[in-house]
């Protein structure tokens, strides 16, 4: 069985200040680029591992644009990131995610308890198992191939200093026994083999941030049957033509200023309300 592995789409719906070409419809294209080659492969799968969409607020127009690029692709099995969700609870009823699940058929893997199987050619099964952001990682129930798609932070080394709230791959995947984890949330591309098992992650689709300049957007083609995996690139344009280095520098700045404001307020206050990065945002304009 063929399974095509997906970075964080993110899709949006406006430009990012940092990007200098029309990033909306690069976005598109790249999309265009992995069901093509998704239907040529032969794939029977695509694997999201969240952040479907950069956004739960998109208008309607976004939701219509995107159901007609997915309507005929290969089936989708997706989990929640913290993007797609309202306000970052399970609730994605109405949400893009949700609204595009559900009339194109896209599989939603919303809690633990969701298994998703697929039957395969030869003589074992291939079981999707559900993780998405917040949720704890489900034991293995099912004999045959079983995959984990998850949206947490998986990384091969810390990202930055006093870095929390990970997993190191290599010790997430001999923990759980799974025969392939397909993991979303960190922008950063890698793969990590134990035997014959693999943790893939594609990172993100699109590249938004100054520290993204060495980042190859990617998709992964995993043939269960043989276990081989392999990298395919998604063409992209030199990084100084589609990013303006000055503006992607003072976000890099100003998000750093706000983790750091956040970090110290932790154990000073507490603020309630659902919009607590707002908050932070508004103080250090």
């Amino acid at each position: 069985m063929i399974l095509i592995l997906l970075p964080d789409l993110h899709l949006m719906e406006k430009q990012p200040r940092s990007r200098l070409d029309d990033c909306v419809k690069e976005q598109e294209s790249k999309i265009k680029f992995i069901l093509d080659k998704s239907k040529e492969l032969g794939a029977e799968a695509l694997l999201s591992p969240g952040d479907f969409c950069d956004s739960w607020k998109h208008p309607d127009k976004f939701k219509t644009r995107f159901m007609k690029i997915f309507k005929d692709c290969p089936p989708f099995i997706i989990v929640p990131g913290q993007h797609d969700m309202r306000y970052h609870t399970s609730d994605i009823a109405n949400t893009p995610l949700g609204v595009l699940c559900e009339a194109l058929n896209f599989k939603l893997l919303q809690s633990n308890s969701d298994i998703h199987k697929i039957n395969s050619q030869w003589d074992k099964p291939v079981f999707i198992y559900g993780a998405g952001w917040g949720q704890d990682i489900p034991k293995i129930t099912t004999e045959g191939f079983n995959v984990l798609l998850t949206h947490r932070m998986v990384i091969m080394d810390k990202i930055w200093e006093g870095q929390e709230h990970y997993d190191v791959a290599g010790s997430l995947l001999r923990r759980h026994k799974f025969d392939l984890i397909v993991s979303g949330d960190n922008h950063k591309s890698f793969h990590y083999k134990h035997q014959d098992r693999w943790l893939i992650n594609c990172g993100s689709l699109m590249r938004t941030r100054i520290d993204q300049v060495s980042h190859k957007p990617c998709i992964w083609h995993f043939d269960t049957e043989t276990r081989k995996a392999i990298q395919m690139l998604i063409p992209i344009k030199p990084f100084d033509e589609i990013m303006n280095i000055e503006v992607a520098t003072k976000e890099k700045e100003r998000n750093e200023k706000l983790d750091r404001l956040a970090e110290s307020m932790k154990n000073r206050s507490r603020i309630t309300g659902l919009n607590f990065r707002q908050r932070i945002s508004d103080r250090v304009k």
